[in-house]
């Protein structure tokens, strides 16, 4: 079993599990220009602590993090999360490894 596939596989399980305790949420992806909207499952945190290039810090930053096996690809810039009834639009990436991805997003 690769690194991948194991973390995969273990985000996988966590995600159900979280998702099962309410402590994950259900969204529709929608790549920036366009594509079919995807059903995933996201951890969206809010209040989150974040410094950008200029060294600004902002402690009201909210974060998505989504699986690649449900949402097939890395987020651009711009791309819609759409979690119950609010929209969130990808800023940027901010982390990333083979199994997950996470964006720094703002309401739509």
């Amino acid at each position: 079993m690769t690194q991948q596939s194991t973390l995969r596989a273990l985000d996988a399980s966590l995600m159900a599990a979280f998702s099962a305790a309410g402590l994950a949420d259900a969204a529709v992806f929608t790549q920036q220009g366009g594509g079919s909207p995807t059903a995933c499952s996201v951890y969206v945190d809010r209040g989150v602590s974040y410094q950008g290039f200029d060294g600004t810090v902002r402690n009201d930053a909210v974060s998505i993090t989504a699986f690649l096996d449900e949402i097939g690809e890395v987020p651009k810039r711009g791309a819609l999360f759409v979690v119950g009834a609010t929209t969130f639009k990808v800023d940027q990436v901010s982390n990333k490894d083979e199994s997950r991805v996470v964006c720094l997003v703002t309401t739509a």
